[in-house]
């Protein structure tokens, strides 16, 4: 278990499921987050392009709540060899138990971005597989997170830098505009990755 052979992994297992991880993660992105803006300032000239999406406030709350499931989904799939299916796009595994991980997880990260900066970086870490245990053992919000809790507290050194790239994956794809739907996806797909690898079972490939 390594980030580089996590990154090659996903990276083979992007190629093979290219278009519906594009469009699938592509699509929940957007709408979690209301639309699409893209601007950059050259000499007191602004280029860029943008669109919101309507009620694009309460739409991408909802989309929020569902669209770590989704990741969590497609990303389980592809570790365990499943093949994905446009279907999977819209797929909710245990989703009231998922909704409300993902829910109060936002609450206790909110929390401790109040305290400051650094307990909100250790609460995103601690809470990272919570959705992927409601997907993958069908267990409630709280055990979810408890499970996340227990499993990435027991494992920061093989687990962080892990989540070190993802989050450097999310600013490249943020900084190169549309860099994203390639990266966002690799980021997804390593979280499949280590979450399978850290329990002790290697991922198909």
């Amino acid at each position: 278990m390594s980030v580089g052979d996590g990154l090659s992994w996903a990276w083979s297992r992007f190629k093979d499921n290219v278009l519906i991880l594009i469009v699938g993660i592509g699509l929940w992105s957007l709408l979690s987050a209301g639309g699409f803006d893209a601007h950059v300032t050259i000499n007191n000239q602004e280029y860029g392009v943008g669109f919101g999406i309507p009620f694009g406030g309460v739409i991408s709350f909802i989309a929020g709540l569902f669209a770590p499931i989704v990741f969590a989904n497609i990303s389980l799939k592809v570790a365990t060899g499943r093949p994905l299916g446009w279907n999977d796009l819209f797929s909710f595994p245990n989703v009231v138990a998922g909704a409300l991980a993902v829910f109060l997880s936002a609450l206790a990260l909110i929390a401790g971005a109040i305290l400051c900066v650094i307990p909100a970086f250790i609460v995103l870490f601690l809470f990272y597989y919570s959705v992927y245990f409601t997907v993958d053992k069908g267990v409630d919000g709280i055990e979810g997170m408890k499970a996340s809790w227990r499993t990435l507290s027991s494992h920061v050194g093989e687990l962080l830098p892990f989540a070190l790239t993802g989050a450097g994956l999310y600013i490249v794809g943020g900084i190169t505009v549309f860099g994203w739907l390639v990266t966002v996806p690799l980021a997804v797909l390593m979280t499949g990755y280590s979450y399978v690898r850290i329990q002790g079972y290697d991922v198909v490939r």
